[in-house]
C-alpha cells in the first residue's frame, strides 16, 4: 500500500542552480526592500526609489541575459555615488537623516551583490535593522503597522531561506514566530521600564514647530500657513479658558531696531557681569516662584524637536523632572527632544511675579535713533497721560484699537529702517507680532520697563478633553513691569478679540493665507461634518497610542504595578469578609495556595531540568520524536533501526523530509563516529534543533491505520 506524497503549494525555489538565487527569491527581497524603505519615505530623499528600482532592474536583466555579475568597480562607483547624492543632499554625513540615508542606500545597494543564501540572509538582517530605525522618525500607529507588516514580510523571507516549500507553510510559520514572540514583547513592555538610548545620534537643526527665539514683525504671520503639530496638554482638573491659554516659550528683551531676541542666561552673566545662576537654576522647582500659585496642572505630550525649549501655561512652577528654571518665567529642557516625550507639569497661569535679575535698565535700552515717529507719538502720548504710567499704557492699547488699524493674516512686508514707523503710520494692518513689537517699543519710550513674550495662544480642544496646539496658534503678546509684577499687555486683544477667542482660523482679514502651506490638512474640512468628525477620532486615538503606548515610561509602569497589587489586596478583602471564621480560613487557605503555587514550580522545575538532561541524550531524542511519528501514523516496521526508519519515512513527510533525513544521519555519526567532545555536542544540538522542526513541519494530516509502511 503506498502512500501518496503531500502537495505542495507552487512557489519558486529559494536557488535556481543549486547555488546562485532564484529570480522569485530576489523578488520576495525586493520587495521587503520597497516596504522598509516606504516606512523613511516622509523623511528620506524620493531618490532612494530610483536607486531600488535600478537595482533590482539591473539584477532583473543580469538573470534573464545571463550576464556576469556585478564586478567590484561597478559596486565601488554605485557606493560612492551614494555617498556624494547623500552630501549633496543633507550637507554633511553625521546628522541622523544623513545617517539613515546611508544605511537605507547600502541596504538597496546589498541587492548587487546578492548570490546566495549566506548574502540573501545579510539583506534580511539589514532590512530588520532598517525597519527599527524607522521609528527614529516617527513612533505613531502608521509606522507600527507599517513596521509590522515589513517585519511579517522579512520574517517570511528568512523561512524561505530556512527550506520553506510552499507559501502556506512559509506564512504558517511566519505567523507562528510572530505569535511566539508576542507575549514576550508584552511581557518586557509592561514590566521593564523604558531606558534611555546608549549614545547619541547627531541630528540636524530641525525643530517641530516654526516658532524661533527671535522675531520681528512678519514671522509669526508666516506660521499661520501651517498646520504642524507644537504639542498635546490634558489638564488634572481646572481647564483654562479661552483667554488664559497663554503658552510662554521665550522671552524676548532685546531689540535693534528691527528684530526681538532673546537673550541666553548665558550671555546675560557675560554682558552684566553676574553669575548665570542669578538667571537660570536647574530642578523640579522654580526658585523664584511660590509653589502656592499653582492654578493649573497639565500633562504635556511635546513633539520632537532640535531645540530644549517646554511650553508652560503662564509662569511655570514645578515638573516631574528635572528642568533649567529661567528668572524671566521661562522653561527649557536639559537636552533636546529626539523623540516624543511626556511632561507633567504645575504652572500659574499668570505673568511671573519676581523681577528679571537683567534689571529694570536692561528692559528700557532701545537703540538710539530708532523710530523717531514712533517717540514723537509715546511723548505726545505721556504728556496726555500726565506722566501716568497706567494711563500712558490704557492710551497706547485704546489707540491699537482705532480705525484704520486693522489685524490681518496677510500683513504687507515692511523693509525699511524703522519699521515700527512704517507700521504705526504708514501700512497700519498687521499680525500679533507687529502690535507687540510696537507696543513694547513704546512702554519702553516712557521708560516702563518692557518685553516681547512668543509663545502659543489657544489650541483646540478635542471631545475627549485634551487639546492640540498647532504652528498657527503661535502668538506674541508684552509684558510690562508694573506694581512690583509683570503684567501682560496683548493689543491683538483689542484690535481682533476674535482671535483670543477663537484662533487665527476666525481672522477674516487674509484668511486665504491660513494654512496655505497645507492644501491636503483635513482642517481645511472642519466644516464638513463627518469629515471632522473622522479627523477628530484619528487624533484622538493617535494621542491615545502616544500616551499610552509610546509614553509609558517608569511611573507609568509603578502606576500599573501598584493597580494590580491593589486589585489583589481588594480581592483577599473580600474573600476574608466572604469566608467563615475569616482571619483563620483565609489564612489558611492563602497557605495552601502558597504550597501548591511552591510544589507546582518545583515539579515544573524538576521537569525542565529532566527535560534539558534528556536532551542531550540522541537516543532519547529520537526515541520521542519516533514515539510522536508513531502517534501521527508513521510507526518504525519491527526490528527497523531509528535511522532507517526515518530514512524511509522521509519522501512521504512532505516539508519534513529534509529535516528527518538530517536528523538520521547526525544520529549515525553520534552513534558510530568518534567524534571530539565538541563536536559531539553541537551534533546534539543540530539533532534536537532537526526534532522540533520535524514535529512543527510534518503535515498536519494522519496517515493510514497502517502508517507509512502499511
Amino acid at each position: 500500500m503506498s502512500v501518496r506524497t503531500p502537495a505542495r503549494l507552487a512557489a519558486p525555489a529559494v536557488l535556481a542552480d543549486g547555488r546562485g538565487l532564484s529570480g522569485g527569491m530576489l523578488r520576495q527581497l525586493f520587495i521587503g526592500q520597497c516596504l522598509v524603505l516606504a516606512l523613511h519615505l516622509a523623511w528620506m530623499p524620493a531618490w532612494l526609489v530610483a536607486l531600488a528600482l535600478a537595482v533590482a532592474g539591473y539584477r532583473l536583466v543580469q538573470l534573464r541575459r545571463g550576464l556576469p555579475r556585478a564586478g567590484i568597480l561597478l559596486r565601488l562607483a554605485a557606493v560612492g555615488g551614494l555617498v556624494l547624492a547623500l552630501w549633496l543632499q543633507f550637507g554633511t554625513l553625521g546628522t541622523m537623516d544623513g545617517l539613515v540615508g546611508l544605511l537605507l542606500g547600502v541596504y538597496l545597494l546589498k541587492l548587487l551583490e546578492t548570490h546566495d543564501r549566506r548574502d540573501a540572509r545579510v539583506v534580511v538582517v539589514i532590512g530588520l535593522v532598517a525597519t527599527t530605525v524607522a521609528f527614529l522618525h516617527d513612533q505613531g500607529i502608521a509606522m507600527a503597522a507599517g513596521a509590522l507588516l515589513a517585519v511579517a514580510w522579512l520574517l517570511q523571507s528568512l523561512v524561505w531561506l530556512s527550506g520553506a516549500t510552499g507559501l502556506r507553510q512559509a506564512w504558517r510559520e511566519t505567523a507562528w514566530l510572530l505569535a511566539l514572540s508576542a507575549p514576550l514583547m508584552a511581557l518586557l513592555f509592561v514590566a521593564f521600564p523604558r531606558l534611555g538610548p546608549l549614545w547619541s545620534m547627531p541630528q540636524l537643526d530641525r525643530a517641530a514647530t516654526g516658532l524661533t527665539d527671535e522675531i520681528s514683525p512678519g514671522d509669526i504671520a508666516e506660521l499661520s500657513r501651517s498646520d504642524a503639530r507644537a504639542f498635546r496638554v490634558r489638564f488634572e482638573g481646572r481647564e483654562p479658558a479661552p483667554d488664559e491659554r497663554y503658552w510662554r516659550v521665550y522671552t524676548l528683551s532685546h531689540f535693534d531696531g528691527i528684530r526681538w531676541s532673546r537673550a541666553t542666561p548665558d550671555q546675560l552673566a557675560g554682558a552684566l557681569e553676574r553669575p548665570v545662576e542669578a538667571f537660570v537654576r536647574e530642578g523640579t522647582r522654580s526658585p523664584w516662584q511660590a509653589q502656592e500659585g499653582a492654578r493649573f496642572s497639565a500633562e504635556l505630550l511635546l513633539e520632537p524637536d532640535s531645540r530644549t525649549w517646554r511650553p508652560s501655561l503662564g509662569t511655570p512652577l514645578e515638573s516631574d523632572s528635572r528642568l533649567r528654571f529661567l528668572a524671566d518665567g521661562t522653561l527649557e529642557g536639559l537636552t533636546p527632544l529626539s523623540s516624543r516625550s511626556l511632561l507633567r507639569l504645575s504652572s500659574s497661569g499668570a505673568p511671573p511675579v519676581n523681577p528679571d535679575p537683567a534689571g529694570e535698565r536692561w528692559h528700557r535700552l532701545l537703540p538710539d535713533g530708532a523710530n523717531p515717529r514712533t517717540r514723537a507719538l509715546a511723548e505726545r502720548l505721556w504728556r496726555e497721560s500726565d506722566g501716568d504710567p497706567d494711563a500712558y499704557l490704557a492710551a497706547m492699547m485704546a489707540r491699537f484699537g482705532e480705525a484704520p488699524y486693522r489685524y490681518t493674516l496677510s500683513p504687507p512686508r515692511l523693509v525699511g529702517e524703522h519699521r515700527v514707523d512704517d507700521f504705526l503710520f504708514d501700512s497700519q494692518a498687521g499680525y500679533c507680532t507687529y502690535y507687540a513689537s510696537a507696543a513694547a517699543v513704546m512702554a519702553r519710550m516712557a521708560g516702563i520697563p518692557a518685553r516681547v513674550v512668543a509663545g502659543f495662544l489657544g489650541g483646540e480642544r478635542h471631545p475627549d478633553g485634551h487639546f492640540t496646539v498647532r504652528d498657527y496658534d503661535a502668538h506674541a503678546w508684552v509684558e510690562v513691569w508694573r506694581d512690583a509684577a509683570w503684567r501682560r499687555l496683548d493689543p491683538t486683544a483689542v484690535i481682533a478679540p476674535e482671535r483670543i477667542e477663537q484662533g487665527a482660523q476666525a481672522v477674516d482679514d487674509g484668511a486665504e493665507a491660513f494654512l496655505a502651506d497645507a492644501r491636503f490638512s483635513p482642517l481645511r474640512m472642519r466644516e464638513v461634518g463627518w469629515v471632522n468628525r473622522l479627523r477628530l477620532e484619528w487624533e484622538r486615538l493617535e494621542y491615545r497610542w502616544q500616551r499610552g503606548v509610546i509614553g509609558y515610561q517608569r511611573e507609568s509602569r509603578r502606576s500599573l504595578m501598584a493597580r494590580l497589587a491593589g486589585w489583589w489586596r481588594e480581592a483577599w478583602a473580600r474573600l476574608d469578609a466572604w469566608l467563615p471564621g475569616r482571619g483563620a480560613v483565609t489564612t489558611a487557605l492563602g497557605l495552601v495556595v502558597v504550597l501548591v503555587v511552591a510544589a507546582g514550580l518545583v515539579l515544573l522545575a524538576r521537569g525542565s531540568w529532566q527535560h534539558r538532561r534528556r536532551r542531550r541524550d540522541e537516543r532519547w531524542l529520537v526515541g520521542s520524536l519516533q514515539a510522536w511519528l508513531a502517534r501521527h501514523g508513521l510507526a518504525a516496521r519491527p526490528g527497523e533501526s531509528p535511522a532507517a526508519h526515518l530514512r524511509r519515512i522521509a519522501p512521504q513527510a512532505g516539508p519534513a523530509g529534509r529535516a528527518l533525513e538530517e536528523c538520521a544521519r547526525d544520529l549515525e555519526r553520534l552513534a558510530y563516529a568518534p567524534l571530539e567532545e565538541a563536536e559531539r555536542r553541537q551534533r546534539r544540538r543540530r539533532l534536537a534543533q532537526r526534532v522540533a522542526e520535524v514535529r512543527r513541519r510534518l503535515p498536519r494530516r494522519r496517515f493510514g491505520p497502517g502508517g507509512a509502511g502499511a
